[in-house]
């Protein structure tokens, strides 16, 4: 990367972290408006402040999606303190860094429910960090809200009713875009998955859906790096030792950066079709080095959605950040604004009765109108895919021949839920 490509991406990086590290408005009562593009309320705000916890993975490989995470929550809980608080009172939001490790998340979900006394949780970004604290929240009757884990399992095994999960989950995702895939010609196919949960998880499912779809295919090589990867050369010649035809790829943040930088010298992507997480922030982040041609997919990109919502909130976070907003900051924002349509919806802070009041909820999201289905809190929401190209009026890569694959028809279906529910 030359002198120039990395002052870039440094300042990038740089004004996200800046802006994660905005406190919130002082004054909750100040005016403002209740959401992008709405009028701003003058309901008095009053009475002890409801906490609610972000605990998110805002450090190392996976901050570019912490911080997003952090920028969005911070962006509603603001709104909706400017818009009169949630049932009259003032919202506050506590933040910590799971450093993408179970016990500390744990610790953590701990601290924030009997020490802090939240009302909810929000957050992580790591699936195995997610797994973990779930539990917390389940003996605790404390509601936690998915927007960027994803892990099956949350839905599924570790399921309980005070779970919901807010983006596309891990099956819903792997066999969106193996949908997406599945009519290009390649048969010899090779995966590149970080070492965990989420990797192994979203693998299977798109090898299991692409199987399906297209019996002929046949999966050449395995490759599944640690998360947190900084040498990916061996990954690389290993896969192109098997020649395939095509590579999927589940890394994401800053794994995917260093792959598709290391990649690039090694002919890579000439050699191969590949498809991976090409969302938002990482886009951003390689600028001029985002491979051209190759497919991303990703949970809600902003110049993919069209709803009613998305204009205002692009509009409202570039003035408020100066960045564009990337999947992780819309689907935090998302589940916070979840969260408090239900305690609205619900009348006060009791546990059940918001479950009660979420389950079969039609929210108007950023991404749309989505349903919260009954059985597993999984929110009916879309799966995005693209071919990357640069794009001169935004001034990053984005896609084009936009593929949106609607969350009822990749989720699993009721009976699969309950064969694997407890």
């Amino acid at each position: 990367m030359n002198r120039r490509n990395r002052a870039a991406v440094a300042a990038l990086l740089a004004a996200v972290s800046v802006a994660a590290c905005q406190p919130a408005a002082s004054n909750p009562a100040s005016p403002g408006s209740a959401g992008p593009g709405s009028s701003a309320s003058t309901t008095p705000i009053s009475g002890d402040p409801i906490k609610v916890a972000l605990i998110t993975d805002s450090a190392g490989s996976t901050s570019l999606f912490g911080v997003a995470n952090i920028n969005g929550a911070r962006m509603a809980v603001d709104e909706l303190n400017a818009a009169g608080g949630v049932i009259g009172r003032p919202v506050d939001l506590i933040v910590r860094d799971s450093k993408s490790k179970p016990d500390v998340g744990v610790q953590l979900t701990r601290d924030a429910i009997l020490g802090d006394k939240v009302s909810a949780i929000f957050g992580p970004v790591s699936s195995a960090v997610a797994a973990a604290m779930t539990e917390v929240a389940k003996e605790n009757k404390t509601p936690i809200f998915f927007h960027t884990s994803n892990t099956q399992r949350l839905t599924t095994e570790l399921f309980h009713k005070y779970a919901f999960m807010v983006g596309p989950n891990t099956t819903m995702e792997g066999r969106g875009n193996a949908i997406g895939v599945a009519k290009l010609p390649y048969k010899k196919w090779a995966v590149i998955a970080p070492d965990y949960e989420f990797g192994h998880l979203q693998s299977e499912a798109f090898v299991n859906k692409l199987k399906e779809l297209r019996p002929d295919v046949e999966i050449v090589a395995e490759q599944y790096p640690k998360l947190g990867e900084k040498e990916f050369t061996p990954v690389i010649t290993s896969v192109l030792a098997a020649n395939p035809e095509a590579v999927y790829s589940a890394n994401f943040a800053g794994d995917l950066i260093t792959f598709t930088k290391q990649a690039a010298p090694l002919g890579f992507f000439d050699k191969v079709f590949f498809t991976s997480l090409y969302e938002t922030d990482a886009l951003q982040a390689l600028g001029a080095e985002a491979p051209e041609g190759v497919r991303g997919y990703s949970r809600a990109p902003f110049y993919a959605i069209d709803s009613p919502a998305i204009d205002g909130f692009v509009s409202s976070y570039r003035d408020r950040y100066g960045v564009y907003p990337s999947d992780w900051a819309i689907m935090a924002y998302d589940a916070m604004k979840l969260w408090a349509a239900g305690v609205e919806k619900s009348g006060d802070l009791d546990p059940d009765k918001l479950v009660t009041a979420l389950e079969g909820y039609e929210f108007d999201s950023v991404r749309g109108t989505v349903t919260i289905r009954p059985i597993d809190h999984q929110a009916s929401v879309s799966v995005y895919s693209g071919t990357v190209k640069q794009d001169a009026e935004i001034g990053f890569a984005t896609w084009t021949d936009i593929v949106i694959t609607p969350g009822d028809e990749v989720w699993l279906s009721e009976d699969e839920v309950k064969a694997q529910q407890p």
